[in-house]
Order: C-alpha cells, then structure tokens, then sequence
C-alpha cells in the first residue's frame, strides 16, 4: 500500500474532515480513541503548524528507504535490512499517594513485555494463523530504561510525581519532559482518559517539530503497564501489548484498519486491507473479510486487544525507517547510549593466563592478560586491587584457595568484562589442608529483581556485592547457620555485578546478571 501523489491535498481534506468529525461526535457525546489517527493529527498540529508539511516529508523518505531495503534484501546484503537498535526510554509515573504508583518490578514488566514482542519472543510467537506467518517479521530493538538522567546522575529510569490532578492526565505533563532527542519518553497517569476506560493510550508520530519542543511520546494507563500489583491485566494478557501497538505508532505505523478498504491503506504493502476502530476486548476475527480479504487480526496495529501477536515484515521495514528520521536517529547513536547508560558493553573480552597452579606457600603467580577489545585492566585479590597493567604478580604466604579476578575495560571504564580463576596454595608437606569451594548456586541468574544464593556446605562469613567498576553496593556478615541470603535489585540499574563469598580461608566470587 505506497503512499500517493498529491499528498498536501488529501492532508488538506483529511483535516478538514477530522474537524468536521470531531464537531459531529461532539454534538453526538461519542467518544473517539486517543489512539485514532483523527486525534493522532489533532495533537500534531497544536503543537505545530507545519505538521503536514513535516509527514509529507517523513512519507517520502520512508517510501524511499523502504525501497532499498527491498533492493538489498534481494541481493541477500543484510547491511541495511539488519541492524541492532538501543532505545533509551524514562517513565515518567504520576501517582496519589499508592493510587497509581507503580513500583519498579511492574515497571520492568511492562519494558520486558515490549522487548518480547519486537524481538519475537512472545509466548504466542509461534501460533500465528499460518496465511500470515510467512510474513512476520522481528526488530532488532532492545528499550532500554535509562541509567543516567540529563544531568548524568544515576536513575532507575522510572521518575515517580505525586500529584492527583496528573495522574489523571488532566495538566500539562510535557512540563515533565525529558529531551526528545535522547529518550522515548513514556507518561503513565494512572488514566490517561481522565477516568476508568477501555481506552489504554496514545502516542506521537516522528516529528522534528515535536521533538524540539519536547513534545512527543508515549501516554499509557499506569493500570495496564504489565503485571504486578498496580495492574488490572492477568499475567500472559495480550492486553499488556498495547504498549507495543503504541510504540508502533511512535515507530511511524499507522493502524491496520487506516483508511479502511480504500488506497493506500496504511501505507505498508503486506498488510491486508480491513475495516476498524471500536477497541475489540476479544477475539482475533473481528471485522474479518470486511474487504473481501482475510484480516490479520493478530497484528499488533489492529484494535483486538486480547489478540496481539505480531508484526509484518513490511511494518518492520517502515519502522527501520523510521529511526533514521531526525527525530529517532541521535536516540540511538553511540555517544547518546553513552550518556544515557544505555550503551550495551560490545567487543571486549575478559581474559588471562597464569604461570601456574596449584602452588606451593610463599611462590609468586604470573597473571597475563589475553584480553580482546579492552585498553585499562584492574586485577583484584580478595578486596584489593594489586595491578592495573596487563601483566600482574602476586605472591602467596598462606595456605588456601584464592580467587584472582580481572577487570578488562574501555579507555573511559564506562564498558568492561571480567574473568576470574582459582589459586591453589599447597603446605607442600605432603598433608593437604586445603578447603573445598564446594558448590554455590546463584538463582535466577540472569535476574529482574528478587535473588537468592544458596551457599550448600560452604561456610561463608561475610557476603559482599559489587558493580562491574569495583563499587561496593553492600558487605553483610553471614551467621555459621545460615544456608542461604536472599536480596532485592529493585532500584539497581541494569549491568553485570560480582558477588563475593568470605570463607574462613578463601574467596569465592560468581558473576550476577541484572536485566
């Protein structure tokens, strides 16, 4: 479905029926989606007059690159078609007291949910009606809730404001915006219709006009952001993919069912034409053979809010595009995931030899690093960090089992890896007293929040915590009879942390995974 010559004249005409439109609704008291295009248009042009000069513009640009991605994909060149994109996201959750305030394990719920479904991870990924299956198609996104503030502070990435009046999206929560440039921003009022709705959210196109004057995103019901205490879906409810359809907006798609059975539909070529607009709260076959044809009912852009499960390959094409708009590219540059703390840590390679091991008391180890892509080293024994060159030594004096870490990193630090490996001290008298690392289990690892490591027969008597640079998060001593210790990584952001494990005569250290 490509888009059409002459297009200033039918926005013209669009606007002037969007209008005409919203007076005979008015007059009828019907209640249109926020997520309409009508009312997409609407809020587009408050906030400039030059909106459809700008979506002619973005059109052509799509259409044209659309067509080169088609052109490479034919000479099998996955240069343009494939690509791996980083999105720095901050929730902006507006509250009263409890009402509304979300905490941070549904707040990554909902993140989780939206990575899923771009990436074809759903759970219902693979029960696609087979006549669209061949044409579905995955974005190699990853959101990600940002780490560093505009200031370059540390953030979770979820800012909480108390105040009835927004939580109920009734003032101007733009005032609250972060720059448009560098994060997808996401305002949660608990409603954003004023009032208990079927009516979830609404989001804003690419727009350079929008994104100069921080006035873009994405506006979603707290209520229906995944699952978790503060939400009203079930666990496994596809309704909590309307993040995903509003993303798809903000992302240039426009509904399934725009323009109903008429050219160009919306503008995507593999996307059957249907009919729509009443939020369906059931069923996947709603307004099927509408126009003659088989509706893709499952697709995230239609109105089935119980029925989402996928993209078509041409959505994903028009939303590659899309990123390299003014208006999306710089969020994902390299220098932007930097400032963000977004930046995924890529092509460095923690390791390193030793001269030997086990040992006998008083002998010196050699440590080598063979690391790959890193340029600063830290190597830590016990607590302390005895090098930072790229060849390390260390003397033993005592029995026991040591546990010598690496820290291979960037220029900056800002990116790094790490490897460890196990001395052994020997009396080398013949009569071994050396003590067992016996086996330790760190579960669920990779992990989202809640974790528990379980120490088996170890006797462990201080447990501590790290992030990758070396900062402690916290020490605690363990009692002689426990067995285990739980903790929370709610409000820590994302990244590879180090748990160490004091024995009475060695150190034990396991790599923690915080998604």
């Amino acid at each position: 479905m490509c888009i059409f010559i002459g297009m200033k004249i039918f926005y013209s005409i669009l606007v002037g029926l969007i209008f005409f439109t919203s007076i005979v609704n008015a007059q009828n008291n019907t209640s249109i989606s926020p997520c309409s295009e009508e009312k997409i248009l609407l809020r587009h042009l408050q906030n400039s007059p030059n909106t459809l000069i700008e979506m002619e513009d973005n059109e052509e640009f799509t259409k044209a690159f659309v067509k080169q991605l088609s052109i490479e994909r034919a000479k099998n060149n996955s240069k343009l078609s494939i690509a791996q994109y980083t999105i720095p996201v901050v929730l902006h959750v507006f509250h009263w007291g409890d009402d509304g305030k979300i905490d941070m394990a549904q707040a990554q719920s909902g993140m989780d949910i939206l990575n899923a479904d771009y990436n074809g991870l759903n759970d219902d990924w693979n029960t696609i009606d087979p006549e669209f299956d061949s044409i579905k198609g995955t974005l190699d996104i990853q959101f990600c809730l940002a780490s560093l503030d505009p200031n370059g502070d540390s953030t979770t990435g979820v800012i909480y404001y108390e105040d009835s009046l927004a939580m109920l999206n009734i003032p101007d929560l733009f005032v609250y915006a972060w720059d448009n440039y560098k994060y997808l921003n996401i305002y949660m009022p608990k409603y954003t219709s004023g009032a208990p709705s079927n009516f979830t959210a609404y989001a804003y196109y690419p727009s350079t006009s929008g994104s100069n004057s921080n006035t873009g995103g994405i506006f979603y019901s707290s209520i229906r952001w995944g699952y978790g205490t503060h939400s009203e879906l079930s666990p496994g409810q596809d309704w909590a993919s309307v993040g995903t359809h509003e993303a798809g907006h903000w992302l240039n798609l426009r509904h399934t069912f725009q323009n109903g059975c008429n050219f160009p539909g919306d503008n995507v070529d593999d996307t059957p034409y249907t009919t729509g607009g009443a939020i369906e709260l059931s069923g996947c076959l709603n307004n099927n053979l509408t126009c003659s044809v088989n509706t893709n009912g499952e697709n995230y852009m239609d109105y089935n809010h119980d029925c989402k499960k996928m993209f078509t390959q041409g959505q994903v094409d028009r939303m590659t595009a899309a990123l390299s708009l003014p208006s999306r590219v710089t969020l994902w540059s390299q220098s932007n995931l930097l400032a963000t703390g977004c930046a995924p840590c890529l092509g460095i390679t923690s390791s390193f030899t030793t001269s030997g091991s086990p040992i006998c008391v008083g002998e010196t180890v050699t440590f080598t690093s063979t690391s790959t892509g890193s340029s600063t080293y830290a190597w830590v024994l016990g607590t302390d960090t005895f090098s930072t060159s790229s060849t390390a030594t260390s003397t033993f004096s005592n029995i026991g089992n040591y546990t010598v870490e690496l820290y291979a990193m960037d220029q900056n630090g800002e990116c790094a890896d790490w490897s460890a490996v196990s001395i052994t001290v020997n009396p080398c008298s013949g009569i071994s007293d050396l003590v067992s690392d016996n086996f330790i289990e760190v579960y669920p690892n990779p992990t989202t929040g809640k974790v528990r490591i379980q120490f088996g027969e170890s006797e462990v008597q201080e447990i501590s915590l790290f992030r990758i640079n070396g900062q402690l998060i916290f020490r605690k001593e363990i009692e002689a009879t426990q067995k285990y210790f739980d903790f929370d990584f709610k409000g820590n952001p994302a990244g590879v942390y180090i748990i160490r494990l004091l024995t009475a005569n060695s150190v034990l250290t396991k790599k923690l995974i915080k998604q």
